[in-house]
């Protein structure tokens, strides 16, 4: 599921300037984070016929310890759910939404636990994508 916040060009994206470009992060984003992404999340769930509670891994672009720190709020989950998050933004920082591709490499080298997973990145405006994973261990 994508999700676009229309007249959000002003929160997250890149200036291109004479120097090259400059990137734009609102501190507004991780308010945006708290609001908007767990209505966003509950819709694309039960549009699967799933609930928050159903997901065992979340595989999340780390936008900033702030951005991770919504997520738990807004989601209402443990804080260590987004361990790997939080690791790969300490090892890499955040290298923009396809960050979550290294996220993804995390899990799947230290391992799931077995059920669904959600997987979620962040993009320019304010733009969501989410995408639903189902982790059986053979």
């Amino acid at each position: 599921m994508s999700r676009i916040c229309y007249d959000s060009i002003d929160v997250m994206g890149w200036e291109v300037t004479d120097a090259g470009l400059k990137v734009i992060f609102s501190r507004d984003i991780p308010l945006i984070v708290e609001d908007k992404l767990r209505p966003d999340i509950e819709i694309f769930l039960k549009r699967n016929a799933l609930k928050t509670d159903d997901i065992k891994n979340y595989v999340t672009h780390p936008g900033g310890i702030k951005v991770i720190e919504a997520y738990i709020k807004s989601l209402d989950i443990d804080p260590s759910f987004l361990d790997n998050t939080k690791s790969l933004l300490r090892k890499y920082g955040n290298m923009s939404s396809a960050t979550v591709i290294y996220v993804l490499e995390h899990f799947i080298s230290s391992g799931f636990k077995d059920g669904f997973g959600l997987m979620t990145s962040l993009g320019p405006g304010f733009s969501s994508e989410m995408v639903l994973l189902n982790i059986q261990s053979n």
